[in-house]
């Protein structure tokens, strides 16, 4: 605790820590890339599929982008949708083009587009 701290601080958002006998909030680790930490968090969380995140000190992960996707937990970046597929925001994998239609075009966000 801080001195003259009523109560113990918990780590920020983007930042953990399992030790108890913290001073100061810097004392606290930074989530790395791929993962994040919510307020009060004792350990860092890797990302969802479908999310990432790039930098430290996150207290969230960002959805993949339309055009995107990730199918891994803890990753830096989304990969482009294949061609022959879509996928929306958030997705966790490529889509395949509905029967009858195709695209040789990535990135593609919706099935209407192939």
């Amino acid at each position: 605790c801080a001195v003259g701290a009523a109560a113990a601080l918990p780590c920020e958002a983007g930042s953990y820590s399992s030790a108890t006998n913290l001073t100061d909030a810097s004392e606290c680790t930074d989530a790395s890339p791929g993962h994040f930490a919510t307020t009060g968090s004792t350990q860092q969380t890797a990302c969802a599929k479908g999310s990432y995140t790039d930098a430290y000190g996150q207290g969230a992960c960002t959805p993949c982008a339309g055009g995107t996707y990730q199918d891994e937990e803890g990753k830096t970046a989304c990969e482009p949708c294949e061609a022959g597929s879509y996928c929306a925001v958030g997705a966790a994998a490529a889509l395949p083009c509905e029967a009858g239609s195709y695209s040789s075009a990535t990135n593609l966000t919706d099935a209407s587009e192939c």
